[in-house]
């Protein structure tokens, strides 16, 4: 544990010395505006950035250094002995086919549906693309400037990094798309681990079947898992290895399993800003209830929660060196989301919050016995308040997926601690989990008539994708017509997500960039490159995927729509000049 406290000391140190030392020379530094300001600005994101993460490395390293000292004979090692993963996998396959088969056709779906038409995925891609395939073992600006450089007063400085790391194996999408699909999957079974575990060690029949229905086919996972590009799959990820880990903790106290949970905390923390909300408060609750003398498991020590508690103390110092300083500096003005302070809920939060609520009154009044989720039901609620103080919180939303993995849980542990064995005492454990299965479907096809719903939510992502890469196709056959026909290939672009480096393999003559403020016209490629020009008749303008043409005022009249992905749809547009 000496690793450990010395990792968390040199981000607390690190922090103090920083801030005593920006404060005492503050007015000394450069403007911010002026080249020497965003040369020191990106020098001490660098360094502050790698001073803290040698650190998390160091103490993540000690931790594994001493889970694996600990002796094989220890009093509270798990005794029963693990099989292959292999053999372990053959054997769920085995036991779950119909299962198997729905895994395997939504994951079928997310690939084949993957494309690199992302918002966030044009300027990172790009930065793969452009960059030596044959060395891809590189930091890539794209994936970070976005997080540990933005200086807006906000702080996840590990999101997108899954993803960063997946860029150094290979540059293709649906490979990512596929780890996105296992990612998934592992989260519906952990979920499921942590279910059996609360409920006794025995899994009901129906019980994987409700979590990963209701799981998969949320909108909020759909959002999450079908683009990719939100930090919310690798949090959710680490936070249901969190929980297996804690179960496992409370029951054996081990060093491997306190490692674990530690860990996903430790780095948990980092992917989203507040995301140390779903570490601490269980381990808060889980004390107070020590406190109280109501925690009815037999735990000699109680230092895994008071040392999840410690990463409050982390997390502080970590945002005060990677975030506020560097934010105050630079004079930003700060993320803010204009639908913060509203609420859409649906019926899963409202029962979330009921159910958490009934079982601490009667855990106030002694009439059951407190476990994990209801610590985990604490944690949820608090980070759904954080959503809703922060940028709202809508349902449906990518960012409530945490939020959706506690509920399920609890919808789990309703049908298995309760609903299944009731039935069990009157029929078959086949008729059980055929029910559990058709409850499941019952509760999916009643959130069908919601106003966001998973496939809506898909059906959007895959329309914006298909607009996006159809507009291209499009585009690129009317500039190949004009090579044959012998006629100018003039293509003009605005810059939004799609940039330069997207139009550059067309075959154009002149690659001309409209700034929409000045509404001039630049020539960076092809015929004439560095000049300004003057439009011509026939030039062809692209606006597929962000700007309307209103922006260019009463320029906008000079252009006649040649082709529309859809009529009345937004962008994925291409326009002619006219005489």
């Amino acid at each position: 544990m000496r690793w450990l406290v010395v990792s968390c000391g040199l981000i607390g140190l690190t922090a103090i010395a920083i801030t005593v030392g920006l404060m005492v020379g503050f007015s000394a530094l450069p403007s911010p505006t002026s080249s020497a300001g965003q040369q020191l600005l990106r020098n001490y994101n660098n360094l502050s950035h790698g001073v803290v993460f040698a650190s998390v490395g160091l103490g993540l390293m000690g931790l594994l250094v001493w889970a694996l000292s600990q002796p094989a004979d220890s009093a509270h090692q798990p005794s029963q002995e693990h099989k292959p993963l292999g053999t372990q996998a053959m054997r769920w396959c085995r036991h779950h086919p119909l299962l198997l088969i729905v895994f395997i056709a939504y994951g079928v779906v997310m690939v084949q549906h993957t494309s690199g038409f992302y918002p966030e995925l044009q300027g990172w891609l790009r930065d793969i693309h452009n960059g030596q395939l044959i060395n891809p073992f590189q930091l890539r600006d794209g994936l970070i400037n976005e997080t540990m450089r933005a200086n807006s007063f906000r702080f996840f400085p590990l999101a997108h990094q899954d993803l960063h790391f997946l860029s150094w194996l290979t540059p293709y999408v649906k490979v990512w798309s596929l780890v996105s699909v296992l990612e998934l999957v592992a989260i519906a079974l952990l979920a499921n681990r942590a279910v059996t575990t609360l409920s006794g060690g025995s899994e009901s029949p129906g019980q994987l079947w409700l979590i990963s229905l209701l799981l998969l086919f949320h909108p909020a996972t759909g959002w999450a898992f079908f683009q990719l590009i939100y930090s919310e799959r690798l949090l959710t990820l680490l936070f249901s290895l969190f929980i297996c880990a804690v179960l496992e903790h409370q029951r054996t106290e081990s060093r491997h399993s306190f490692a674990l949970a530690f860990g996903c905390a430790l780095v948990g923390l980092f992917v989203k800003d507040i995301a140390v909300i779903l570490f601490v408060a269980p381990a808060i609750f889980t004390l107070m209830l020590a406190a109280s003398g109501r925690d009815t498991g037999k735990r000699q020590s109680y230092s895994l929660e008071w040392w999840l508690c410690g990463l409050s103390v982390v997390t502080i110092a970590a945002y005060l060196v990677l975030s506020l300083l560097p934010s105050l500096y630079g004079g930003s003005h700060g993320f803010a989301n204009s639908d913060r302070l509203t609420l859409i809920a649906d019926w899963r939060l409202l029962a979330l919050t009921l159910f958490s609520l009934t079982r601490w009154l009667l855990i106030v009044r002694d009439r059951c016995k407190a476990n994990l989720l209801d610590a985990l039901n604490l944690g949820a609620l608090a980070y759904a308040a954080a959503l809703f103080i922060s940028v709202g919180y809508p349902y449906e939303s990518f960012w409530t997926l945490p939020v959706q993995l506690v509920t399920v849980l609890d919808l789990a542990l309703i049908w298995s601690r309760w609903a299944a064995p009731a039935l069990h005492r009157k029929t078959t454990p086949a008729f059980v989990g055929a029910f559990g299965i058709a409850l499941s479907a019952g509760v999916l096809a009643l959130e069908s008539g919601q106003a966001q719903t998973f496939s809506k939510r898909i059906g959007k992502i895959q329309v914006n994708q298909q607009k996006w890469r159809t507009t291209c196709e499009e585009l690129e056959a009317l500039l190949n017509e004009r090579r044959r026909a012998g006629e100018p290939r003039n293509l003009i672009f605005m810059q939004t997500w799609f940039g330069r480096a997207e139009y550059e393999r067309l075959p154009y003559e002149r690659l001309i960039e409209l700034d929409p403020v000045t509404r001039t016209y630049s020539v960076v490629d092809g015929i004439g490159r560095g000049r300004r020009y003057r439009p011509q008749p026939g030039d062809l303008l692209a606006n597929i995927d962000k700007r309307k043409l209103t922006v260019l005022g009463d320029e906008s009249s000079r252009y006649a729509e040649v082709y529309r992905f859809r009529p009345g749809m937004n962008y994925g547009a291409i326009y002619e000049r006219q005489p």
